[in-house]
This record gives structure tokens, sequence and C-alpha cells, in this order.
């Protein structure tokens, strides 16, 4: 078990359901000219192998005495952090920055490990797209 820092601890105790405390990026990416059409379900399936992560991204919460650390999840699930999406026709910047803006919305959960990716396909022009979001105490420490 490792303690966090008082500023890692801080943003957990700041966090409020209209004041989340994570931060996230967003990568707009074109298909490499030789792709067929199922290259993104075969990025997304080789990204799902790998399903051993290592510190920080296989830590979740535990508190002892008021105070948080970070343990080593021993049930570590790939597919509550992956996901492989796909946006409704007619695949715009629009459609894509709404899916995002609902996913950010929602706060990570405290009983895993606190990030997420998003691996979404369908965006207009043989384009996809890949959101992550990670907590402030865990990219921060």
């Amino acid at each position: 078990m490792k303690a966090l820092s008082p500023v890692d601890q801080l943003f957990l105790w700041l966090e409020k359901r209209q004041q989340p405390m994570h931060v996230g990026g967003l990568q707009l990416f074109s298909f490499p000219e030789d792709a067929g059409p199922k290259y993104v379900s075969e990025l997304a399936r080789q990204m799902r192998d790998y399903c051993h992560p290592v510190a920080p991204f296989n830590q979740r919460l535990t508190r002892r005495l008021g105070q948080y650390y970070w343990t080593e999840d021993k049930q570590f699930d790939i597919d509550h952090h992956f996901r492989h999406e796909a946006l409704p026709k007619p695949g715009r910047i629009r459609e894509l920055l709404s899916l995002i803006s609902a996913e950010h919305s929602n706060l990570l959960d405290r009983e895993r490990p606190m990030w997420e990716a998003h691996l979404i396909e369908g965006i207009r022009g043989r384009q996809f797209a890949l959101y992550y979001k990670i907590h402030h105490s865990v990219m921060d420490g």
C-alpha cells in the first residue's frame, strides 16, 4: 500500500458531482491509407488483449483511518476501463463531441482504477478517435 500525497487526497476530498476532479483528452486519427474497413475493430481487439496493466493503471483506492492509499486491483477488468464504441450516423464531429460530453460528465468509480479509454469509430472521412479520462489523484501523484 502506498499513501496518497496530501495534494492527491485533496483532489478526492474536493470532488463533487458538480465538480469532477478528472481530466480527459480527445485525439482524432485518420485511417492509414492501406487500412481495411475493420481496422478500428482490429485495433480494439489488440488493445483489449493488453489486460495486465502496471502501476498506476492497476491501482485502486482504499481508505484506512481517514487516509487514502493505492493498492493493486486484484480483480482488474479491462472491459470496465476500455470501451469500443461507434458514433450514430451521420458521424459528424457534433456527434463525437456530444458523446464525449456525456462520458466526461460521469465521475470515475473509486472502487476501480480511476481511468477510462474509449476507442470511437464511425466518424466521417475514415476517421476514428481515442478519448481518455484519468483522475487527478492518479496522474499528478
